[in-house]
């Protein structure tokens, strides 16, 4: 069982991750619905993605890397800037 602080802890990565895929995402002028349409997952998903509501499997983290042309670390590393 996770404890509060890790609970919180992995919240925050989740926000951090959402926040990273949005923000490349609006830069290539990609919208929602295309991401979500080049994962083969639907644009709900996308939306709680990008919001940290949503745990992200790592084939999907790599098919959402690959559709913004990046690295998956890229997407895991927030001191990598975008």
């Amino acid at each position: 069982n996770m404890t509060f602080e890790r609970e919180q802890e992995f919240a925050f990565e989740l926000s951090t991750i959402g926040k990273r895929i949005k923000k490349l995402r609006v830069n290539k002028k990609m919208t929602q619905s295309q991401l979500a349409t080049f994962c083969d997952i639907d644009i709900r998903s996308i939306q709680r993605i990008e919001k940290g509501e949503q745990n992200l499997s790592i084939s999907l983290l790599y098919s959402i890397s690959e559709s913004l042309e990046v690295l998956p670390y890229d997407l895991l590393n927030p001191n990598i800037k975008l």
